[in-house]
């Protein structure tokens, strides 16, 4: 299995006049930036982007930031949006 890590997300309304409405980052992926139209769209994003980038940190042997958990078993406990 490869491995999973837990990774808050926090999602912001861009008032800045962009092309897009939210963006995504962690704080412990510090290089995670996603923006979308709807929160929906950064939150199904974000988690693809961030398995990018700690990939390519893993292919350019680059160390992975300290503040990265890896969930070391199964089950495991996580929080998701809900739209309602």
């Amino acid at each position: 299995m490869e491995a999973l890590y837990d990774l808050p997300i926090k999602v912001e309304e861009l008032n800045d006049g962009s092309d897009y409405r939210y963006m995504a980052t962690s704080p412990d992926l510090p290089n995670l930036i996603v923006v979308g139209d709807t929160i929906e769209q950064v939150m199904e994003l974000a988690p693809r982007v961030a398995g990018a980038l700690i990939t390519s940190m893993r292919a350019a042997g680059d160390p992975l930031y300290e503040t990265l958990r890896v969930v070391s078993s199964i089950p495991f406990q996580s929080r998701v949006m809900v739209p309602a």
